[in-house]
């Protein structure tokens, strides 16, 4: 059983932003103000797409991205699937007419392998009156992208080339004009401000249906995978295998919570103990991948039903206030 996630968290102050299926096939605009920890998102949204067997393109302002590509998706970055294009060590208009290339030939690719890629472009602060309208016509460049579509050999449904796609902008970097265009032009727009306040402003005239949105609390999120840890990572192991380190970045991705080794690496000692998982050696041997053996693949569909009866039938028996 394979885990396909259409979904995507942003953090605020105490809570968390859980918005399920955003951005599918759709290409989003992001504005965020300084001081907003986007990184954390921006490697959610890699990590998602990654999961799905898509290839990632990722633009960033190289003077303040902070996410440590080579540390958290290294083998990715080897193999390929995700490509990345840091900004702002040249003319920046010219980097950005690169970068419209280099977004043609990954178009151009997931066509002819019939594999769908995803795009997340961050101009960060870089942007200038000089370098506006290239960023401008990227934007547009991307939306017309994900127009685009294959269809596979064994089905009628078309696939999009372009999945899902975000292009962000620092705010301070933009003037009052300059954003109102954005706005005008993009169907789906996030803004975030560093006092934590997040929206998702939509233009419902091109959108069937609204997706869901929902504020969770840390804390009661801490709890719940804390509790459920043994059943999360069996369901995560079912999406393929992981090392200790694997299993404590996806839980921090996915659901902002920070468990520490001696809790991860005693549960999946246990789980081995029990012939749930069995433990091959990685080429550089360096560390340890945990699979499921057939017994524990048999233990994590069970409990996944199992868990997914219990919360459905406890959320309709609870009564909502009015």
């Amino acid at each position: 059983m394979v885990t396909s996630r259409d979904s995507t968290t942003i953090p605020l102050d105490k809570k968390v932003l859980m918005i399920n299926e955003i951005l599918i096939s759709d290409c989003s605009l992001l504005l965020y103000s300084s001081g907003v920890n986007v990184w954390q998102s921006f490697g959610s949204f890699i990590d998602s797409g990654l999961a799905n067997g898509e290839t990632c393109l990722y633009a960033y302002d190289e003077s303040s991205n902070k996410l440590q590509l080579e540390t958290i998706f290294g083998e990715y970055l080897s193999s390929g699937r995700l490509l990345r294009f840091p900004l702002g060590r040249g003319y920046l208009p010219k980097e950005i007419e690169e970068l419209g290339e280099k977004l043609k030939e990954l178009c151009a690719k997931s066509r002819s392998e019939k594999c769908p890629a995803r795009v997340l472009v961050d101009f960060g602060g870089l942007i200038t009156r000089h370098s506006f309208d290239k960023a401008f016509g990227l934007l547009k460049e991307v939306m017309a992208r994900k127009e685009e579509s294959f269809t596979l050999p064994q089905e009628r449904k078309k696939q999009p080339v372009l999945r899902t796609a975000i292009v962000a902008f620092n705010l301070e970097s933009l003037n009052e004009g300059e954003i109102k265009a954005l706005l005008e032009t993009s169907q789906n727009v996030m803004i975030s401000t560093n006092d934590g306040t997040t929206t998702l402003a939509l233009n419902f005239r091109y959108r069937q249906r609204i997706p869901e949105l929902e504020l969770a609390p840390k804390e009661s999120l801490e709890h719940f995978v804390k509790r459920h840890l043994e059943t999360i990572v069996l369901s995560m192991l079912t999406e393929h295998p992981m090392c200790g380190y694997d299993v404590i970045k996806t839980i921090y991705q996915r659901y902002y919570t920070s468990l520490s080794q001696g809790t991860v690496y005693s549960l999946l000692y246990s789980m081995e103990a029990r012939g749930l998982v069995t433990v091959m050696k990685t080429e550089s041997q360096r560390s340890k991948l945990y699979v499921l053996t057939k017994r524990g693949r048999e233990l994590a569909e069970s409990r996944i039903k199992e868990f997914i009866t219990a919360q459905r039938y406890l959320l309709e028996s609870i009564q909502k206030p009015g």
